[in-house]
């Protein structure tokens, strides 16, 4: 019984430890102590927003919490807001709402499954598109990684491992929110022309909201039409239940797929995958997730719609860019090596392991708060250091980071 209690007090002494008192923010309080917070990913600064709190709180009172049901049922209204919201933003005709980006990748590839025969996945790549691929019950079908956005073993790879008619899936992050890294998309497209039948998806829950002169993320950036991912060329009926319309030759444009979580930077919850009308009835027919798992929560489902609402407005999102940009020209000043994208994500490799560790527990007695993360595909063995910017960072906050590391980066 004694054993029992002192577990329990160690568990609660943890779980406080790591407890927020309220929403995340520029500034959070953790066990009673506020600190200014680089951590998350909660980029536009939506997860504290009153407005968006506000529409959580009136969407409990009218809805309740769930539907008591799945999609195939009844859905509360906020649910299809987000759909149309999604939609209009992206320019595509439907989109299908998902009470988490994992829930929605496994509905995507359960979904492809048949219109590909390899799939081709960066080693780099977020679990839930690794555990999407594990889904799938063809042995030929079990992924092959490749170094992380390196087009030439791409190349390789699929050189390699592809037999004659074969059609490949190559499968990637947009952003890659733990090396602060971009996809090469448009090199990526350019390869695949060169095989039959071949696709790309992209999960891009990091780049929605952050990347592109709209904020529509990675193809945004690229240049590429948001309009034009997840449709059948024809969209038209498929009596095989396959998109057999998929057969397209080599030189042909890739098919283009996309995915992304609403809980990033657009402060929200849940999945979404947008497209054509036939392509998204597609997924509901065809998806066994789709069919057994339960609908978004309708609180949840009502704050996604009012931070997508935000969106449509850039003064957030210059923000961010502007604190983006200032953190990491200032990082270079002090001699670091940084990246100049937009991507609000600062990924610093500070000699070992024990002096990283060191640097986040002298930054967090500081009252700032800052991630380290041990092992990740694509780090080195030491692990890196994780600074992430938000819009409603202001630049004191900037400064008291910068001057803060500084004093603790050797001399």
């Amino acid at each position: 019984m004694l054993f029992g209690k002192t577990t329990q007090t160690v568990q609660n002494v943890i779980e406080e430890s790591l407890s927020f008192d309220g929403p995340p923010d520029a500034m959070i309080s953790v066990a009673g102590k506020v600190y200014l917070y680089f951590a998350g990913n909660g980029y536009l600064g939506l997860q504290a927003d009153p407005d968006i709190l506000a529409a959580t709180c009136e969407a409990t009172l009218r809805y309740g919490v769930g539907t008591g049901t799945t999609r195939t049922a009844f859905t509360s209204p906020p649910v299809f807001e987000v759909e149309r919201r999604t939609a209009e933003m992206l320019g595509t005709e439907k989109a299908l709402y998902t009470a988490s980006g994992y829930v929605a990748n496994q509905i995507l590839l359960e979904t492809l499954e048949g219109t590909f025969d390899r799939i081709f996945i960066d080693e780099s790549a977020h679990y839930s598109l690794f555990d999407a691929a594990k889904r799938i019950r063809s042995n030929r079908c079990r992924p092959l990684t490749f170094r992380h956005r390196n087009v030439d073993d791409l190349k390789e790879k699929l050189d390699r491992n592809l037999q004659l008619h074969e059609k490949p899936l190559v499968i990637t992050d947009g952003v890659f929110s733990m090396l602060g890294t971009v996809a090469p998309v448009n090199d990526y497209l350019e390869l695949l022309e060169k095989y039959e039948g071949a696709s790309l998806w992209l999960d891009d829950a990091h780049g929605f909201g952050v990347l592109g002169d709209r904020g529509l993320g990675t193809l945004d950036s690229f240049g590429i039409d948001t309009a034009q991912i997840n449709r059948t060329p024809h969209d038209a009926a498929d009596t095989f239940g396959i998109f057999n319309e998929y057969e397209t030759p080599a030189g042909a444009a890739a098919k283009l797929f996309l995915s992304f979580s609403l809980s990033k930077a657009v402060g929200g919850g849940g999945g979404i995958i947008p497209g054509s009308e036939t392509f998204v009835q597609r997924l509901k027919d065809r998806s066994a997730v789709y069919y057994g798992a339960s609908a978004p929560a309708s609180p949840v489902a009502a704050a996604t719609a009012k931070a997508l609402s935000v969106l449509s407005v850039p003064n957030r999102l210059n923000q961010l860019r502007r604190n983006t940009a200032y953190l990491k020209t200032k990082l270079r000043k002090l001699g670091l090596t940084i990246n100049n994208s937009d991507v609000p994500i600062v990924i610093l490799t500070l000699g070992s392991s024990g002096n990283m560790r060191r640097i986040q527990k002298q930054l967090s007695e500081q009252g700032i708060l800052i991630s380290y993360l041990p092992r990740y595909a694509g780090l080195g063995s030491e692990g890196a250091l994780r600074i992430a910017v938000f819009a409603s960072h202001t630049t004191e906050m900037l400064n008291e980071l910068l001057e803060q590391l500084k004093q603790l980066l050797p001399r």
